[in-house]
Order: C-alpha cells, then structure tokens, then sequence
C-alpha cells in the first residue's frame, strides 16, 4: 500500500507538480510508516506477551515451573522471570 502511494506521488510529481523536495520526503514519509526494525520489535512483543498470558495460565492449572518449562520449551530462568513479575 505504501509503495501504491510512493508511485503515485512520483509519478503526480514529474508529471504535473515538478516539486524537486516532494519525492525525498514522501520516501522519508512512507520509510518512517513502515520500518521493518519497528515490526521486528512488535512481532517479539506479541510473542512475549504470549509466553506471559501461557505461563501464567499453565500456572494457574496447577502445573509447577519445572513443568511449563518443559512443555512451552520457555527457559525456567524465563518462567520464574514471568511468574515473579506478574504475580509479586
């Protein structure tokens, strides 16, 4: 979507405008939108958030840290980290 918008600005640009700065900072505009460094980060926090909401419900059927642990293949060091963060 956001390449749909670059080109078209260009090519609006070249065409009818001839503004010399417009396309720099559409290319910085849509570059700022989309970073793949800021996806990169969502998608680990997505995954974090995940672990924790499982931990947490694994917990709270009874089953002991040794035992999420092996099922989740989450570190124990991890879990422990989970469990004191989100329930102290």
């Amino acid at each position: 979507m956001l390449l749909a918008i670059q080109n078209l600005i260009e090519y609006l640009n070249r065409n009818y405008i001839d503004d010399e700065n417009l396309e720099k900072e559409v290319n910085i505009m849509t570059k700022s939108l989309y970073d793949p460094e800021v996806e990169k980060k969502g998608i680990e926090k997505g995954i974090e958030k995940n672990q924790v909401e499982i931990v947490l419900n694994m917990l709270g059927e009874g089953l002991d840290e040794a035992t999420i642990s092996r099922f989740t293949k989450i570190d124990i060091e991890k879990v422990r980290e989970i469990i004191k963060k989100h329930l102290n």
